[in-house]
């Protein structure tokens, strides 16, 4: 009987082992499954974080590169509100019944024939009151429309009675030869055309409004998608023919209803 006895023991004994070895890798496989996924999850945040960190800093960016421009500019003998308003320069009145968005790449040559053709067009238009433009530049045809682009949101924002004549200088500075011209360039030839506060030629020569060039461009392919071609023109948010002289002034006065 005792050797029955300690037989027994034994078995018992293996077994609890077994059974504690079991509970034992059990426990562990637990463990692992917590950890994978902890570092999962971390992982995650991680990835959120940096996502969430590049937009902001691309926010901030494109928003710190954006030209600060609230003040009062005279047109045609008229005293009337400028500012940005997002991707635009914006000249007229806050109640204005018509909006005209005007799309344009100072590289782009039917641009340069549409500002030749409606410029003063739209100044007149402006005198009126009942008008806001919103100026949009882009970039598509060349790198003129960046520089230019910079030069002209520099003087909007440092030198803003001079915008107009100096957006439509721009335009006739346009040739092949000016195509290849850098931010230095465009300095000299803002001090030519009467630029002289001193921000506004360092914001020229660094290029500081480059990148508000580039992102108006990503703006407008998202909001106009195939519709986008320069010049573009919408008024009051609808798509245009490129309307000039009085076919401009008729359309504006209909929908001002005056």
């Amino acid at each position: 009987m005792a050797s029955v006895k300690a037989k027994s023991g034994t078995t018992g004994v293996r077994k609890s082992a077994r059974e504690q070895a079991r509970l034992q890798a059990a426990a562990a496989q637990r463990r692992g499954r917590i950890i994978q996924i902890l570092v999962i999850a971390a992982v995650a945040l991680v990835v959120i974080g940096i996502i969430g960190t590049a937009a902001v800093i691309s926010w901030v960016t494109q928003n710190s590169r954006r030209p600060d421009v609230d003040t009062t500019v005279t047109v045609a003998g008229k005293q009337l509100p400028m500012k940005v308003d997002g991707s635009a320069i914006r000249i007229g009145p806050e109640d204005a019944k018509v909006v005209i968005d005007l799309y344009i790449d100072y590289s782009c040559p039917h641009c340069k024939e549409y500002e030749a053709a409606t410029g003063k067009t739209f100044e007149q238009l402006l005198a009126e009151g009942d008008v806001a433009v919103k100026y949009h530049p882009i970039q598509i045809v060349n790198q003129y429309g960046v520089r230019a682009g910079n030069a002209s949101a520099a003087v909007a924002a440092y030198q803003p009675q001079e915008w107009l004549a100096f957006h439509a200088a721009l335009f006739v500075n346009q040739t092949e030869q000016t195509a290849i011209w850098n931010n230095p360039d465009f300095k000299t030839f803002a001090e030519q055309n009467g630029i002289t506060d001193p921000e506004a030629l360092k914001a020229i020569e660094d290029g500081q409004y480059s990148s508000w060039i580039t992102g108006n461009t990503n703006d407008a392919v998202k909001k106009l998608g195939q519709e986008l071609s320069t010049p573009t023109l919408l008024i009051n948010d609808q798509p245009q023919e490129l309307l000039v002289g009085q076919q401009l002034i008729d359309k504006v006065h209909e929908l001002a209803g005056s």
